[in-house]
């Protein structure tokens, strides 16, 4: 709504349900109200047609102001039933507004082309800051986090907003009225794996030899699969590579995010970590993480490094396990050693 006034027509695209569906409750309560929704709300099911919108937006209201048609998936709209809407967008009924969700928002088609131009079309994103959203929601809610929980529930559930939200309602009902502490959120979200992950990531983004060694130790207790941790770790150097990348290119901070992959969020917390890490040194980095993979994998040839302390039948003969857990732990302590003295 501009002002105050409404719009005759509002399409909304999100990769979050939860906006999508607060977004249509509070149109739908300020267009029509609940005691006048008998005869002036109307809902379009399955594949629409310009021609039954279009029929429906025509009706006048019946005792009051507005009537309110809803789409649930414009974007299931043919593109030859689309003439008729496009139509009616250049002379809406000021009396009809028209709420439609696309789960497929495609700008190159005429008709999205055309309700971007129109100011008509809404893509409604995850904030930036998720922490401050994340409080804000909770206190909605009546469920009060110490802000260790906050950002240990922001690091676990990432940007998904539908999962923080349940993630809130299930915390406050764990807690039973107390304060959720970051325990809380480790005992009832994140399961083991999940904690090991991030504190091996963060570790390592450090530059804590002791802190990712001792990830590494919970990972391997857990009998993670050694290539998985390798795959996790050659996309986290991936990321701080084209995080410098992005930066030496002079692409804007606000596209990081999607150039790499990640939400905005995590852009804060790996640009922090990639001042750690010169590019010379990933692309160390990531020639030792090739050679872990292949050495876990029956050739250790590569990791010549380890000579001074392993030698190749030395490490077979280890057995799967423990092999598994000196490779992983060369690799990463390789790694933070090289964040500690990075190569100029």
């Amino acid at each position: 709504m501009k002002s105050g006034k409404l719009d005759p027509v509002y399409v909304l695209h999100s990769e979050h349900p939860v906006l999508i569906e607060r977004a249509v409750t509070a149109l739908r309560d300020v267009i029509v109200p609940p005691a006048a929704r008998g005869f002036n709300y109307d809902v379009v099911e399955g594949k629409p047609s310009g021609n039954k919108i279009v029929g429906l937006a025509s009706t006048l209201p019946m005792m009051a102001k507005y009537r309110m048609i809803f789409v649930r998936d414009l974007g299931l709209m043919p593109a030859d039933d689309a003439e008729p809407f496009l139509a009616y967008l250049a002379r809406p009924n000021p009396s009809t507004v028209v709420v439609a969700v696309t789960t497929k928002l495609d700008k190159r088609l005429k008709l999205f082309a055309q309700l971007s131009k129109k100011g008509f079309l809404h893509v409604l994103e995850a904030p930036r800051q998720l922490q401050p959203w994340v409080r804000a929601e909770a206190k909605v809610k009546g469920v009060e986090l110490d802000s260790a929980a906050i950002t240990r529930l922001v690091e676990t559930v990432g940007d998904d907003l539908s999962r923080l939200v349940l993630a809130i309602e299930q915390l406050g009902l764990y807690a039973g009225g107390r304060v959720v502490t970051a325990d809380d959120v480790d005992d009832l979200i994140a399961d083991t794996r999940e904690r090991s992950v991030f504190e091996l990531t963060d570790a390592i983004g450090a530059g804590d030899r002791a802190r990712s060694l001792a990830a590494v130790a919970s990972l391997c207790d857990q009998r993670e699969s050694a290539v998985g941790v390798v795959v996790m770790l050659a996309r986290f150097i991936r990321n701080l590579a084209m995080l410098h990348a992005l930066r030496g290119k002079g692409v804007p901070r606000n596209e990081w995010g999607q150039r790499i992959g990640v939400p905005p969020f995590v852009v804060d917390k790996l640009a922090g970590q990639a001042r750690g890490y010169t590019p010379d040194v990933l692309a160390l980095a990531t020639t030792r993480i090739a050679a872990a993979d292949r050495a876990l994998k029956g050739d250790v040839t590569l990791m010549s490094h380890l000579g001074d302390r392993w030698t190749g039948p030395q490490i077979k003969a280890l057995g799967r396990d423990l092999a598994d857990r000196v490779i992983l732990e060369d690799l990463v302590g390789g790694i933070v050693g090289m964040a500690d003295h990075p190569l100029r």
